[in-house]
């Protein structure tokens, strides 16, 4: 399959892009938005009529691995109706689609290219080589639309955790690995690699990776995790990424995992911890938005519609749902937002990984025989129940032993809403909590 060979040269000049402008311009035209008469009166009385240019084009076209973008100078007045032009120039153009974006000054039109003309794999070493030097609390994701090497930089204030989202063959798992390579190969870090599906196995054996090997059980990835939430204020210096693909899977069957990673999340910058979930759609639903509030970062790949792609960026205008999959990324960041192609680690480079690396058995923590968490206990519709966190317990004794009663589930709501990052207790959980620890002081009378 063709890749690029210079990363840096991409941009098109031509009689056959030469030909698309003219095109693209012709439409502009032909709707009326190409140029408009301006009446301009004169002090001695005379009107004058000038031309005034609505659309001009750019100096070249950017050619992506992908796309051909026609760059656009556009006045206001026009902007709106501009954009609704997308079905007039795919007819124009004899392509089955084209899309047209605002990016600051500038308006794109993005063309297709062929089928036989996408360079779809975008190797890693191409990638890496294009500006080897990064440094460290940087990863490696892919190349940009100017064909620029792009790194996600998770120290700066406004990153700190990321998700990758993106259905099955989205290039999700290829770009999670991407980046765990890139952090390797940097060094300066920890890894801390959870993933049920294996996929991280073959860059598990690195010295840098955190007690030593590849977390592939829920019952070991939930007792990992939990290590890693109680060192939280704790840790002294250091940095650590960590990385868990197949989250909604590991929730779904230890759900304590969900609390560790709200507190992981919170933890942020100062604890020295950098999380990167991974997921095939979007993870309100699994982790909670108040998780997700705190992982300003999303690289999202091919999503189902556009709904999906609102609930993976947080954006209407994400353009999630037009990416074409295997490693077509869309980076967003607030408002910020930046299309890619991800970074592909080929098979020989992970065979020659493993064989310098050979994966190892990873190290459990002592308790994590311990750590497991008890069967889920369901309502009669089916709704899972959580579990009461027994410091909730204790203080709720605690008020009974100063006042001789049980306080209300509204004082309970108001003591977790305070330490809890998921939130506080509803009013349901509230009163599991009062049962629980009224049988706790049942109990405890009865042994007396």
């Amino acid at each position: 399959m063709p890749r690029w060979k210079n990363l840096l040269d991409r941009r098109g000049t031509g009689t056959h892009y030469a030909d698309r402008l003219h095109r693209i311009l012709g439409v502009c035209r032909d709707c009326g938005l190409l140029w408009h008469n301006e009446r301009i009166a004169q002090r001695d009385g005379r009107t004058e009529v000038r031309r005034v240019d609505d659309i001009a084009p750019t100096e070249r076209v950017v050619v992506t691995p992908r796309d051909e973008k026609y760059g656009l100078q556009v006045n206001p007045r026009v902007l709106k109706r501009l954009v609704t032009l997308g079905p007039q120039f795919a007819y124009a153009l004899n392509v089955p689609d084209v899309s047209v974006e605002v990016d600051g000054n500038i308006v794109y039109v993005r063309v297709p290219r062929p089928e036989a003309e996408q360079t779809d794999t975008l190797l890693y070493q191409d990638a890496w080589d294009a500006a080897p030097d990064i440094p460290v609390g940087s990863l490696l994701l892919g190349i940009d639309e100017e064909q620029h090497q792009l790194v996600l930089e998770l120290v700066a204030p406004t990153n700190v955790h990321a998700a990758v989202i993106g259905m099955t063959g989205s290039g999700k798992s290829t770009l999670m690995r991407t980046m765990i390579l890139s952090a390797q190969m940097i060094g300066g870090a920890q890894v801390a690699l959870f993933d049920p599906s294996g996929g991280f196995e073959p860059l598990s054996g690195h010295p840098s990776v955190w007690r030593g090997g590849l977390f592939r059980a829920p019952d070991a990835c939930e007792a990992g995790l939990r290590v890693l939430a109680e060192t939280i204020g704790r840790r002294h210096g250091g940095l650590t990424y960590v990385f868990i693909d197949e989250v909604p899977e590991l929730v779904m069957q230890r759900p304590r995992i969900k609390d560790y990673l709200a507190r992981l999340t919170q933890a942020g910058r100062h604890a020295g911890l950098h999380v990167v979930l991974g997921a095939q759609h979007p993870l309100a639903r699994d982790l909670g938005p108040t998780t997700m509030r705190n992982v300003p970062v999303r690289l999202v790949g091919r999503v189902a519609d556009r709904s999906a792609a609102y609930n993976a960026t947080g954006r209407n205008d994400s353009g999630a749902e037009s990416l074409r999959g295997r490693g077509d990324f869309v980076a967003v960041n607030g408002s910020q937002r930046q299309r890619f192609q991800a970074a592909m680690v080929p098979p020989s480079l992970l065979q020659e990984w493993r064989r310098r690396y050979p994966p190892r058995a990873v190290r459990l923590p002592a308790s994590a025989a311990g750590a497991v968490s008890p069967p889920q206990v369901t309502r009669s519709g089916g709704r899972s129940l959580d579990d009461i966190p027994p410091f909730v317990v204790h203080e709720i004794r605690r008020y009974h032993a100063r006042h001789g009663r049980l306080p209300s589930s509204n004082w309970v709501y108001r003591y977790t809403r305070s330490r809890l990052p998921t939130g506080g207790f509803g009013r349901a959980k509230a009163e599991r909590a009062l049962q629980a620890a009224q049988g706790s002081l049942e109990s405890r009378i009865a042994g007396t």
